[in-house]
């Protein structure tokens, strides 16, 4: 008799990202006290969730080998979801263009767009498999990336098409390509990096200056000054859930997306960051473990991908949060207040599940 794929659903993986919503949820709720126009936000979050999760469910329902036939069709909805974002996207600042609104819901496209731009991806560059992909392969992914990253880029969200270009490098790192085509992009990027710098936006270029000079501009420090002695004063315990003096008294700006680490460490203080960073270890370990039993090289592919849409937010936001890195828009995962990013997070733990139901047999 033919055996249920559901055997081999991750449910561990699945307690896990539910663990850290709660934690996230807590923390918007505790983040936002105070603030009417963000009273609500723990609520929405709630609903993201939920929605998230049904859509987990039915993508893993999803066999992924379908997805990988659609590998065109795929990268043309991609590039025609960017494109549309960049026509008719809004923003409340400036002349950015990064979100659509339907109904009154604010949607960003970039995150489903990424997740289907991995997939066809992971087709392309798995269609040689068992063997590595070849040159034609390489240079084929490295141009339907960029150009997608560039479309990203263009709204204007540098962060975002940064996390396109961590997503490509890591399933070109993985598929078994020749190292040094990607160590030669890499180098050319990084020469490439002082030339292009004069001509990014002005914002853009404050928050990389501001971070190689942070006396340059006492207002914008302020926010990581802020955030900075959230953390410290933190200390093992914290002080305490919906306690923490910088971010109930409003110091810490943004703090229930971007700087959201920052109250997690203020109000639950060492032992509730590692807590939160453990359970990021767990999903992490669960991950690796669902790639390595893959049934072919594209759903090995497109777990290393979801791994890094994850990883890479998660990244960067703790460098921002610390100083170490510039300030960039990506959220804390599962953690940060915001539809978008929740709902495609899940979305992609249920093409990891995919992968994991229709698994070769475990070897131990």
């Amino acid at each position: 008799m033919r055996k249920s794929p559901w055997r081999y659903f991750d449910w561990k993986l699945l307690l896990i990202a539910l663990a850290l919503t709660v934690i996230g949820v807590a923390m918007i709720y505790s983040a936002t006290r105070g603030s009417e126009d963000l009273v609500d936000s723990w609520r929405k979050q709630v609903i993201y969730a939920a929605v998230g999760l049904a859509l987990m469910f039915l993508t893993s329902l999803i066999n992924y080998r379908l997805l990988e036939s659609l590998q065109w069709p795929l990268y043309i909805l991609t590039l025609a979801t960017l494109g549309l974002t960049l026509l008719f996207g809004e923003s409340e600042i400036g002349d950015v263009r990064r979100f659509i609104f339907v109904g009154g819901i604010s949607i960003q496209p970039a995150f489903p767009a990424l997740l289907m731009l991995g997939i066809s991806q992971a087709s392309l560059l798995s269609r040689n498999a068992p063997n590595p992909p070849g040159v034609q392969e390489f240079v084929l992914s490295l141009l339907t990336s960029g150009l997608a990253a560039f479309l990203v880029y263009q709204q204007p969200n540098l962060s975002t098409a940064t996390l396109y270009g961590a997503v490509w490098a890591a399933l070109v790192f993985t598929s078994g390509m020749n190292l040094g085509y990607l160590g030669g992009v890499g180098l050319g990027g990084a020469l490439t990096v002082p030339l292009l710098l004069p001509h990014l936006p002005l914002y853009m270029q404050n928050r990389i200056y501001n971070f190689l000079e942070p006396t340059r501009d006492p207002w914008a420090q302020f926010n990581l000054d802020q955030a900075l002695i959230s953390i410290g004063s933190g200390k093992l315990w914290g002080k305490g859930f919906a306690s923490g003096t910088q971010s109930q008294l409003h110091f810490l700006r943004v703090r229930h997306t971007d700087f959201i680490f920052s109250v997690i460490c203020e109000e639950l203080g060492f032992v509730g960051a590692a807590l939160m960073l453990g359970l990021f270890g767990l999903l992490l370990w669960r991950l690796l473990r669902i790639a390595a039993n893959a049934g072919d090289a594209t759903g090995q592919l497109i777990v290393v991908g979801v791994m890094t849409y994850i990883f890479y937010q998660l990244i960067v936001n703790l460098g921002m949060n610390l100083s170490l890195l510039p300030v960039a828009g990506l959220p804390l995962p599962f953690i940060s207040s915001g539809g978008s990013a929740l709902v495609v997070a899940y979305i992609g733990l249920g093409l990891v599940q995919s992968v994991s139901m229709r698994q070769k047999p475990l070897e131990f």
